[in-house]
């Protein structure tokens, strides 16, 4: 009897001992084929990002015309050019007058990584002549990332009922409920807002919208342009500041305070630090801008009349505002900090200025498609 109930447990054992290298089996060829699928996955995104690199190669070569591509089409109808990464290669075709369309092309992306996996996509663009002022300085505050306002503070719309907005690619987040806006105000979000002026409605604020890009402070464009170019830091105050006119381009930081007069692009390759009060001697017909690829700082308990813009395409250019700071004009930025208070009041003096985004031929992407390999 003992004899027996021991095999009986032998072959209970080896019966377990089947099931579970069965089932290890199993379980191993799942995890296998989900690490194959993943990885296929992988390999397929970093095909599309090579051919959107193709695309995006020739519509910079567009943009600065190089390699003469512009005559290229004019003469020819299409363009090809070829380069490597490090991830594979990348073939690409501009076709000109898409569709029949004057100043709307075609270009057709194709990559093949090192593993050969292939992508291909195609986008068409159209030539824009850009003199109208772009939408991100149609408000008050944008900013290209989640916005915190902390402390008291206001955001006003001009005169007419105009630019008293705020515009985040992210949240917005309001720290107190002690903000104002003016009735006419919105609040545009591509994420949520936690809290709503009681000056403006539910109607007035749109979550979850498509974000906005900001146009590139060309540095280059605005040397090329400058009424004045200095060389090496350089503060500014009253006595700088009289009779300002074009573009006063800085290679280096810019210090900055004082009353001005006359109408000007103040571009700095640097930094811009606002130490005290920037006021328009004539604020009806003077106006400033000032620009910076790096990020800007605003002292507390100043007033500064004028655009203030930081926007880089490597880095993130910030707007750091201390408390109690009233600006009448307009913030826009990768990133807005506000370290208290601070009260916007838009004003759209700059129109006649050369904005970002303004004065060099623009090309638009309007359609994108993933045609596979």
């Amino acid at each position: 009897m003992r004899k027996r109930e021991e095999g009986s447990v032998f072959i209970i054992a080896i019966v377990a001992l089947v099931v579970l290298l069965t089932l290890g089996v199993a379980f191993m060829r799942e995890a296998v084929g989900n690490l194959a699928s993943a990885s296929k996955q992988e390999r397929a995104y970093e095909a599309l990002g090579l051919a959107e690199a193709g695309a995006d190669m020739a519509l910079v070569k567009l943009y600065e015309n190089y390699d003469n591509i512009q005559q290229t089409l004019a003469s020819t109808g299409q363009y090809q050019d070829t380069f490597s990464a490090g991830d594979g290669n990348v073939t690409y075709t501009v076709y000109a007058n898409h569709q029949g369309i004057p100043d709307l092309v075609l270009i057709d992306s194709t990559a093949i990584t090192r593993t050969r996996q292939q992508a291909r996509i195609r986008v068409a663009a159209h030539y824009l002549n850009q003199t109208a002022v772009d939408r991100v300085f149609r408000g008050a505050i944008f900013s290209d990332s989640p916005l915190t306002l902390n402390g008291a503070g206001g955001i006003f719309a001009n005169a007419t009922g105009e630019g008293g907005d705020i515009y985040a690619n992210g949240d917005i987040t309001f720290n107190g409920t002690s903000y104002d806006m003016s009735p006419d105000g919105h609040l545009y979000t591509t994420g949520e807002t936690n809290w709503i002026p009681p000056q403006i409605s539910a109607n007035d604020v749109y979550e979850h919208i498509t974000p906005l890009s900001m146009p590139v402070i060309d540095l280059e464009y605005y040397r090329s342009i400058a009424t004045q170019t200095i060389v090496g830091n350089r503060v500014f105050n009253s006595g700088q500041l009289n009779n300002l006119s074009g573009v006063v381009f800085v290679d280096g930081n810019v210090k900055i305070s004082g009353t001005y007069s006359g109408n000007a692009v103040i571009v700095a390759s640097g930094s811009i630090q606002v130490t005290g009060d920037v006021l328009a001697s004539q604020p009806e017909n003077d106006a400033l801008v000032l620009l910076s690829p790096k990020y800007i700082t605003i002292a507390g308990n100043t007033r500064v009349e004028g655009l203030v813009y930081s926007h880089s395409v490597v880095d993130e250019g910030s707007v750091a505002v201390g408390g109690s700071v009233e600006i009448v004009g307009a913030i826009v930025a990768d990133a807005v900090i506000t370290n208290g208070g601070i009260r916007v009041t838009y004003a759209d003096v700059w129109d006649g200025l050369p904005l970002p985004g303004m004065g060099k031929s623009q090309w638009a992407q309007i359609s994108w498609e993933h045609i596979g390999a």
